[in-house]
């Protein structure tokens, strides 16, 4: 199956994401801000998506650049962006294609985009381009899900599918339109390591369906050791793993988060 990276933030995607990016807690806030003040300076976001993220830091004066693979969400990230009296540097590319004319002391990958990059291939060569992108000393951080999250159920749940649509979410937005979002998983390769999800928005006027699309996207799973290899190809030597938006070096009592930060080399 090949889907397109995009898919999950277009349209009516675009618009539930923009949602999120003004009312998410940030959970995440506190370590990427601990890697930019450790790295210093110039920094990138890859799948800066609405701009959660992105316009806190540029708030706080950071020096914080952003990339997403979907013009929908930066238009979204510009409208924000304006209400709040910035102008970010945006591109509009995707992470395994990055090419920008700047290099970075900190490079970090939000909200477990990196699993959205399809192919193994593919997530190589994102890992690379952000070691070619990075000054000498510069820092890679990134956080993805554990694997066993995905996919270690009772056997009669792994062969179920498609899944049951659930709502996730129920979105009254400003225009007193309202959003409602629905998803389900209709395929997972234990061996490949993906898992195939749609997503249903309905957006209502009052009791009326005005509008209702369906996007369909993957997301890969990955195990420590696995993306230690992989940093280790891209160039990096020096690779810690945190675990749940702690300190503490990954182990068994992380349920959540593995978080990745890797170390170019000074002399590279």
């Amino acid at each position: 199956m090949k889907f397109d990276e995009r898919d999950l933030y277009t349209g009516l995607s675009a618009l539930h994401w923009a949602t999120i990016s003004t009312s998410d807690p940030r959970i995440d806030k506190s370590f990427y801000k601990g890697i930019l003040e450790k790295a210093g300076s110039k920094a990138l976001e890859l799948g800066c998506g609405a701009g959660r993220l992105l316009l806190t830091f540029l708030q706080e004066g950071f020096d914080v650049q952003g990339v997403d693979i979907s013009g929908d969400m930066l238009s979204v990230c510009r409208q924000h962006a304006n209400a709040m009296g910035l102008d970010p540097v945006l591109y509009e590319q995707q992470m395994q294609q990055l090419d920008l004319p700047d290099r970075f002391n900190a490079i970090y990958i939000p909200c477990g985009g990196f699993q959205c990059v399809m192919g193994r291939r593919a997530a190589l060569e994102t890992l690379r381009r952000c070691h070619a992108h990075l000054e000498p000393g510069g820092i890679l951080a990134f956080n993805v899900a554990p694997a066993h999250s995905f996919y270690y159920w009772g056997p009669k749940e792994i062969h179920a599918w498609p899944g049951e649509w659930k709502q996730i979410a129920n979105k009254e937005l400003e225009d007193g339109k309202r959003l409602l979002v629905y998803h389900h998983k209709i395929f997972e390769d234990t061996v490949e390591q993906y898992a195939v999800r749609e997503r249903r928005y309905e957006l209502y006027e009052g009791d009326r369906l005005i509008k209702e699309e369906i996007h369909t996207g993957q997301t890969h799973w990955y195990h420590r050791n696995e993306l230690m290899w992989m940093l280790e190809l891209a160039g990096f030597q020096d690779v810690d793993v945190k675990g749940d938006w702690t300190d503490e070096t990954l182990n068994s009592e992380h349920k959540k988060e593995m978080i990745f930060v890797a170390t170019k080399n000074g002399d590279k």
